[in-house]
This record gives structure tokens, sequence and C-alpha cells, in this order.
């Protein structure tokens, strides 16, 4: 039997966070939880999920900053990112193809949604190197 897939669930209001772990608990993902791009930077590094959803708005650096991150580094650079957020800006897109992240759903999402859209996420194929680039031509859905 194949094993679950393994979502890094980044955002930094707990009682969000254990709502939405237990959703993708429920839609046969595994969960690995943290509340700061930080924190998240560093467990991707050890666990290597199969895709990190996270809050754009975290305390210090943003949900942008820590794809960017995941982007440049060998052993993340082709994790799908997933952002959600309740900031819904002119630019938000365009700071998201720049970061290199996959997706971003509004806030609150709805569970279903959520998970429908990471399986979708999932079965795309992985690029073999994927780099932020600064000139918008990253495809983005």
């Amino acid at each position: 039997m194949l094993q679950e897939p393994l979502v890094l669930l980044v955002e930094d209001d707990p009682q969000a966070r254990e709502g939405y772990a237990e959703f993708l608990e429920g839609g046969g993902f595994r969960v690995a939880q943290c509340g700061s791009a930080e924190d998240a930077y560093s467990q991707s590094l050890e666990l290597v999920p199969d895709v990190v959803v996270t809050d754009i708005a975290l305390p210090g650096r943003d949900g942008f900053s820590l794809a960017s991150d995941l982007r440049v580094e060998a052993r993340t650079s082709t994790i799908p990112v997933v952002a959600m957020t309740a900031y819904w800006a002119a630019d938000v897109h365009e700071r998201a193809d720049r970061a290199g992240m996959t997706a971003i759903l509004m806030k609150p999402c709805q569970p279903d949604h959520l998970i429908a859209e990471l399986y979708r996420v999932l079965q795309r194929p992985r690029p073999s190197l994927r780099a932020p680039r600064g000139d918008g031509t990253n495809s983005h859905s």
C-alpha cells in the first residue's frame, strides 16, 4: 500500500491550523504542522514533504519568502507550495509567481476545496528544478 502524501501545513493561527490539519488527515493526508516560515523551512529540509500549504501572512518572514527559499534549496526545490490567504491584493498572483508558488487559495478555504486542490497539484509532474524567476514567466494556476 502506498503511503499517504505528507503535507506541511504552515499557519500561525493555532485554531485554524488544527482545523485544517484535521480535515487534511480525514482527506487522506499525513500532516506536519508549524506556525512560522522559519520552522516550515527547517521542517521542509528535514521531512521533504509532498506539498507545503502555507498562509501568506506569517509572523516574521511571509509565505512568499518561504516559497522562494524552498525553491533555491536542492532538497525542496520541486515541492509544490500552495498558499492560502485572507488578504487579496492586486499583485498577489505576480508575487506568487516570482516566489515559485504553485497555487493560491482564498481564506476561508472550504476543506473539500483545499483537499481537491492538493490532489490536483500532486498529480502534476514535478520539474527537475524550479527556481524563482523575476520575469513573471513561471507557470501558475
